[in-house]
């Protein structure tokens, strides 16, 4: 495994980007640009569809074709990050499902400030690049050895491996893989050390805590069966679970987890839960049947500022409200946007950003075939802002939301 320690080195690869099925979730657009970079966290990370397109940035472009350290530009591209689990020489290897395609990639040191936006204006430079031809003798496969000559390989025919790093514990990487032409498959990537990192700490040794969620009726207080979404409450994976009143989970200690809960006949819910040592967490989910004039704060549905763009933590939410349409396939519902915008009177400006805003997760149901007579939707501006004088970003944050109001049933 590999640990969360160490300076920051980033690591960038570019690979085929839309909507996958990956190891560590779901591949949205934002992983095809560097501040939406997926966390790898063991040796082995296997990618099994890769997807088209270069996220929502083009952030590597302009280059000469011989140059030997940057793309031309990028094509099919996914970011990812991970850091060294200890002082040591990394190599890597990158290993195509299929022998036809032609994988690039880039590595970045992190320790720099504003690092994604740097890269994009070249004030920071790759540590490592290979954008050699496939070898098909090698069965395609690029990456870093130890024993490699060469820290830049330029594009056409060359070694499809360039020379390993010196790192300390802790150092953080970017890998950015690129495919030049439409992917065929996915790829795996396996790390090597040399000398390799100590052994994890064994499993029946962590502390361990249990966790139950009970879920009942906000009215009655009478259990009631409904769905779970769970995440955090194991590394880099969201537990689901149907058709019960009561759950109990083992689980490390001090865990921050966000539960999920959603019932036909019911308003869906979202609870928060602060990681503690306490030896049994219990949470009691209280959930209020559907009624005209019903709210719900999706306040994990978040914006980059003064933009419509959905930050990508918000993606469990939006999965709710979707579970949430589904259940309940006669619910009318109106999708409401606000912005960030304290000391200013609600300008037109505001009210056509919450307007795209709410528009956005309009946009979102309707992909997802809710059918568009249960949706309206309309921009509130900074009206009914939740801090109208935030002091802090996630007091601001707060501010751009998304509410949700029950039309009918």
């Amino acid at each position: 495994m590999i640990v969360e320690r160490i300076r920051s080195v980033v690591v960038v690869c570019v690979l085929a980007h839309g909507l996958t099925v990956h190891a560590q979730g779901v591949l949205t657009q934002d992983n095809g640009d560097c501040t939406g970079a997926i966390s790898i966290n063991d040796s082995i990370y296997h990618q099994p569809a890769a997807v088209r397109g270069f996220g929502n940035k083009l952030e590597i472009k302009e280059n000469p074709s011989d140059h030997t350290q940057w793309f031309e530009r990028e094509h099919h591209t996914t970011w990812y990050k991970f850091r060294s689990p200890a002082t040591t020489t990394l190599t890597f290897d990158i290993i195509p499902d299929n022998i036809e395609d032609d994988i690039d990639f880039l590595i970045f040191q992190g320790a720099v400030p504003g690092i994604c936006d740097k890269l994009a204006a070249k004030q920071v430079a790759p540590i490592r690049s290979n954008i050699s031809r496939n070898d098909k003798s090698n069965r395609s496969i690029c990456g870093l050895r130890k024993d490699a000559p060469d820290d830049f390989i330029r594009s056409g025919v060359g070694s499809s491996f360039s020379r390993g790093i010196e790192v300390q514990q802790g150092e953080l990487f970017y890998l950015v893989i690129d495919y030049q032409d439409r992917p065929l498959a996915g790829y795996t990537i396996r790390f090597h050390y040399d000398p390799p990192p100590p052994p994890p700490e064994p499993e029946e040794k962590k502390q361990k805590q249990q966790l139950v969620i009970t879920i009942v009726d906000a009215k009655t207080g009478k259990p009631i069966d409904a769905n779970l979404t769970i995440d955090g409450m194991r590394f880099d994976e969201v537990v689901e679970a149907k058709g019960k009143s009561s759950y109990s989970y083992e689980m490390d200690m001090y865990r921050n987890i966000k539960i999920g809960c959603v019932r036909n006949g019911y308003m869906f819910h979202t609870t928060k839960v602060k990681g503690n040592t306490e030896p049994v967490v219990n949470v009691e989910v209280k959930l209020t049947p559907v009624g005209a004039g019903e709210r719900v704060v999706l306040d994990d549905i978040r914006f980059v500022g003064n933009e419509d763009k959905v930050m990508r933590q918000s993606e469990a939410s939006l999965l709710l409200l979707l579970r949430f349409m589904q259940l309940n396939p006669k619910v009318r519902i109106e999708i409401e946007g606000h912005v960030n915008g304290p000391t200013f009177k609600n300008k037109k400006e505001f009210i056509d950003l919450s307007t795209a805003r709410a528009k956005t997760v309009y946009d979102f149901l309707l992909v997802n075939e809710v059918e568009p007579e249960r949706l309206s939707y309309v921009g509130i501006g900074n009206a009914q802002m939740l801090f109208p004088a935030p002091k802090n970003k996630e007091e601001s944050e707060a501010n751009r939301r998304v509410e949700i109001k029950v039309l009918g049933n």
